[in-house]
């Protein structure tokens, strides 16, 4: 089955992209997979890299659908540009779930260690996996996945964001009729079978995260650091509390919160 990983992005985080294959080439040397770059215009001077310049922004979706359909492969590794690598990755791991997808026909298959939602209670017998009902919002999102690349290409709405993409893409999934079968690992599989990225991802809302603060500290990007103003510590507090408690009732206020501070431009 060929495989590539797709890593999405914009010229906009081109200041990203050497970090992001730095932690690829640190925690993921022996990759046999093609990597793919999604940019507008831009490149960098990377051999392991093939860019796909799409041109002018059309946004997420329209800009990942123009790419996928330069690309010849079965399935897709996703990442985001700023999903920078923190831990080994095994790749007979990743060959395992590749040839798990093929033989048992999944759309998507979860093996990003960050992902909130958990599904430990819908494990397959005692297999790695977890069965992912397509219930809720977000149980189909952005994070570090294996796709079936055809599935992916049919879920890419044009004119979506990011954004728009993860708060919708379940309700386009309902109304079209689309069918997909959808798995993710169980946790206890997390350190050796997963892709396991920085948390929360390195950049939020233009911004450096705390953790993508630390990362580019700790290997030396200084430079890079200073590109991005970095986000305070109040409004990452804030975020991680929405991300980690999806039922709460102190959602909504945490939102109208960090709306506000983002309006007004306060970043603590």
């Amino acid at each position: 089955m060929k495989t590539a990983i797709v890593i999405s992005s914009c010229d906009a985080f081109i200041d990203c992209w050497t970090p992001m294959m730095y932690s690829l080439n640190k925690f993921w040397a022996d990759c046999p997979f093609p990597i793919y770059f999604i940019s507008n215009d831009k490149k960098i001077n990377d051999e392991k890299i093939k860019f796909i310049n799409v041109g002018e922004d059309k946004g997420f979706a329209s800009n990942l659908k123009y790419a996928l359909n330069e690309i010849e492969s079965d399935f897709i590794i996703y990442f985001q540009e700023d999903y920078f690598l923190t831990e080994h990755v095994n790749t007979e791991a990743i060959k395992n779930h590749i040839s798990h997808c093929y033989d048992t026909n999944i759309d998507f298959l979860k093996i990003h260690a960050n992902d909130f939602l958990l599904r430990d209670n819908n494990r397959i017998g005692e297999s790695d996996y977890c069965a992912n009902p397509i219930d809720v919002r977000y149980s189909i999102n952005t994070s570090v996945a294996l796709w079936k690349k055809d599935t992916l290409e049919k879920l890419c709405v044009e004119g979506y964001s990011g954004w728009d993409w993860e708060r919708n893409i379940i309700s386009f999934i309902r109304n079209n009729g689309i069918s997909i079968k959808s798995e993710m690992l169980h946790s206890s599989c997390y350190k050796d079978k997963s892709i396991i990225s920085l948390q929360g991802g390195a950049v939020a809302k233009g911004r450096w995260t705390q953790n993508g603060k630390s990362f580019l500290l700790e290997n030396g990007f200084e430079d890079v650091l200073e590109k991005r103003e970095v986000e305070g510590k109040i409004i990452t507090n804030l975020g991680k509390f929405y991300n980690q408690h999806p039922k709460s009732v102190l959602r909504f206020p945490v939102v109208i919160l960090v709306r506000n501070l983002l309006k007004f431009k306060i970043n603590i």
